[in-house]
């Protein structure tokens, strides 16, 4: 009996040791601050060893200065071949310095002989991953809500994450797929499950790399704040997210990426329709690479801005 219990003993240690326990993300202080790295458009191979050092240079200076609680990566990452090195690469300053992270798919990560299922089956073994997978019936992979919690253990904020696919170079459909139908209502299930369960509404967030339809609608109002120097590259398909995310009233803003040469940040509703500011220096774009900074707070407030090399700028 003795020796029985010693072996479950070691066995469970084992799979403790090999499966460690998820992080849970919470408020420690005032505020909980989050970064959005996003089309860092990392090639693996020497040739490119240069561009993509200057790349490295911004991640780790971005991370230095903000000390972020968690990390978001919003697509076109790695677009290159040999993709396990590229992602190992890429993650390693956020899994070095224990920081908690997430990953969305852009429409440039699976094309090069590799699919976004391999991928993400690679990604969620990696320590400090919380990105899930809403699972069947829902399409694509990294569909997921990730709680936050407050300093008390109250669900104070919600980050839902949502594939947005790829290319689909279709002559009456247009270039980009969209996100689906069930992707929506699985959102808004998990939505209402959550006012439910805390008897009231959660502030939320959304990341996803493709931009909605709306985000071209509002990129020339007179209320939009940045650089919107390129026409919003979205889905001709429109299937109501944004609309959703009214009605359920917790979504207070939307953070994409996708189009190099826009990182602005406009209101909408109630909502505001947020780009990052481009990462890699292999993408296309003429302003500085950086990330977007998002900064929480418990009474369900949030400020964002940009970090760059040469500093901090706004929106």
């Amino acid at each position: 009996m003795m020796k029985r219990n010693l072996f479950f003993a070691l066995f469970l240690m084992l799979f403790v040791l090999a499966y460690p326990a998820k992080p849970v993300l919470k408020f420690c202080g005032k505020t909980f601050k989050i970064v959005q790295f996003t089309d860092m458009h990392w090639m693996t191979g020497d040739k490119n060893s240069q561009k993509n050092d200057s790349t490295f240079r911004v991640i780790n200076e971005v991370l230095d200065k903000e000390k972020p609680d968690f990390v978001v990566y919003t697509g076109d990452i790695v677009v290159s071949e040999n993709a396990y090195r590229g992602w190992d690469e890429c993650l390693a300053p956020v899994i070095l310095r224990k920081i908690p992270y997430a990953v969305t798919f852009g429409n440039h990560d699976a094309q090069h002989g590799i699919s976004e299922r391999t991928i993400f089956n690679y990604l969620i073994k990696k320590p400090y991953n919380l990105t899930t997978n809403a699972g069947h019936g829902v399409d694509g992979y990294g569909n997921c809500v990730i709680p936050i919690y407050s300093s008390k253990m109250h669900n104070t904020w919600n980050l839902f994450l949502f594939d947005s696919h790829s290319d689909i170079h279709d002559s009456i459909l247009g270039e980009y797929d969209w996100i689906k139908e069930n992707q929506v209502a699985w959102y808004v299930r998990e939505s209402t499950h959550i006012k439910a369960v805390n008897k009231r509404i959660v502030p939320a967030l959304a990341f996803f790399h493709i931009p909605l339809p709306e985000f071209e609608y509002v990129r020339t109002r007179p209320t939009t704040m940045g650089h919107k120097n390129e026409e919003v590259c979205s889905p001709i398909i429109n299937t109501g997210l944004f609309y959703q995310f009214w009605k359920q009233r917790d979504v207070k803003a939307i953070f994409v990426g996708h189009d190099h040469e826009n990182d602005f940040v406009a209101p909408l509703a109630g909502i505001q329709l947020c780009y990052g500011r481009k990462t890699g220096y292999l993408s296309y774009g003429k302003y500085p690479k950086g990330a977007r900074i998002i900064v929480l707070k418990e009474d369900g407030t949030m400020d964002t801005y940009i970090r760059t090399l040469q500093g901090i700028s706004r929106p």
